[in-house]
């Protein structure tokens, strides 16, 4: 059993590391821009992360409508049914494509919902405007994110790992060009950084498009050939269970990412300063969620793949194996996040005071990593067994009726500054994680 576990672990890892690298880099724009920001003026960084409060939620829950093709794509992988696979890839192009569109005008009104969100005209304008320049990425990261999902779901994950990594350093030049003003490009700031995530973010999807459409023997894959109907081979009724597994991975997400949001929301009401400080630990709270990410979808993946082969006990075995791995690594880079937290503040920003908000919030923010991870991945896992309505409740118990409430008061009523948020993030991660677990066990019992 021990050998087992190791080889388990060791398979786990291999898929999952090309996943975080990718999922990473798609705020590891966010990092380099909130980095290059941090250098350019006091107050742009904040700015910045308003209007990604807007388009962030926005394009987590666009990604997670669209997660369901995992399980889906990964049983008929199991199943050896290859063709299926790039036919259920072309519905999930269609259903991310409208998705995409409605995200991109929600996220062009940034600025109106910043203002019903309680910031102030100023921030909310400027804010707006940044939310603007980021609306057409939108469209972009979505469809990335669709292609990404079909080759992770068939083990082959390094080319979405490699197409974003391109697409990050697509961004740094741009961000050097468009942040700063050289080259005799005008300087743009917060809204220059905007734009050249979103370029980056078309690289990215263009080159991820390009790959699929011309691997070998694309037709028996599946990625070419009739689409039959608007909605794509089979039509509408075919992509009912990767929609439906995908509107639980959505609404998850989303209500926990305007959970978030709304944690930001209440950070801008502290001042410029704590928005600065808290934004800076949100980033590398985010970030880092995408090693948990990575470790999320390669675990959805297994349980999938072991769940189309016909191996439930397998399957079991590949959710808590992926629920081990999490806690192990993520505790190891929550205690590496504590003892360099004076050495990340100082990378994120120049103003000493913003420094010294930032490395005492690093403090908290280590002790989210463990149960975000956790509850990421037992919520992929209860999923890749078909269960898309029970993980809805997880999430909006965690982070809608605790967390949300719960920030408000640790600001409003305790006089807690950022460091009450971080807080009521912990405590939410920390729900989240025992029920989805124990609805993971649930699931996993009745098969033996």
């Amino acid at each position: 059993m021990t050998r087992r576990l190791w080889l388990d672990v060791a398979d786990l890892l291999r898929l999952a590391w090309p996943v975080m690298l990718s999922r990473a880099g798609i705020l590891l724009m966010a990092f380099c821009d909130i980095v290059m920001l941090g250098r350019y003026g006091e107050g742009a960084v904040g700015v910045s992360n308003l209007g990604l409060s807007i388009f962030v939620p926005v394009l987590v829950l666009g990604i997670g409508l669209c997660s369901g093709m995992v399980p889906v794509i990964s049983q008929a992988f199991g199943a050896g049914n290859w063709n299926e696979c790039g036919r259920a890839w072309r519905r999930a192009l269609i259903w991310g494509a409208w998705l995409s569109l409605v995200g991109s005008w929600i996220v062009w009104q940034g600025e109106s919902l910043l203002l019903l969100f309680g910031q102030n005209p100023d921030l909310a304008a400027r804010g707006g405007d940044v939310a603007i320049a980021l609306a057409p990425g939108l469209f972009a990261q979505v469809m990335f994110a669709v292609c990404a999902f079909y080759l992770e779901a068939t083990r082959r994950p390094n080319f979405a790992m490699l197409a974003m990594l391109f697409a990050n350093l697509i961004n740094l030049g741009l961000n050097w060009v468009f942040i700063f003003g050289n080259l005799g490009v005008p300087e743009m700031g917060a809204i220059g950084a905007a734009i050249a995530s979103t370029l980056a973010r078309f690289a990215a999807f263009g080159a991820m498009l390009a790959f699929i459409l011309w691997q070998p023997n694309p037709m028996a894959a599946g990625v070419r050939g009739p689409w039959e109907t608007f909605w794509g081979p089979g039509g509408w009724r075919a992509g009912w269970p990767m929609r439906k597994l995908g509107l639980s991975g959505g609404l998850s997400g989303g209500f926990e990412t305007i959970g978030f949001a709304a944690m930001t929301m209440f950070a801008g009401r502290l001042g410029s300063e704590a928005l600065d400080a808290y934004s800076i630990s949100h980033n590398l709270v985010s970030t880092l969620f995408m090693v948990g990410l990575g470790l999320a979808i390669a675990t959805g993946v297994r349980v999938g793949i072991a769940q189309g082969r016909g191996d439930p006990r397998d399957a079991a075995l590949a959710g808590w194996v992926g629920f081990g791995t999490a806690l192990g690594l993520m505790s190891l880079l929550g205690l590496a996040t504590y003892l360099g937290r004076d050495w990340l503040a100082w990378i994120y920003t120049d103003d000493p005071v913003i420094q010294a908000r930032a490395a005492g919030l690093f403090v908290f923010a280590a002790l989210v990593f463990v149960p975000d991870t956790a509850q990421i991945v037992m919520g992929q896992a209860v999923r890749a067994l078909g269960d898309a309505w029970i993980p809805i409740l997880c999430y909006i118990a965690a982070f809608t009726l605790l967390m949300i409430p719960m920030g408000w008061a640790m600001v409003n009523i305790f006089g807690f500054d950022e460091r009450g948020l971080v807080i009521a993030v912990i405590a939410a991660c920390m729900l989240a994680t025992v029920s989805l677990a124990w609805r993971f066990h649930i699931l996993t019992a009745r098969t033996r």
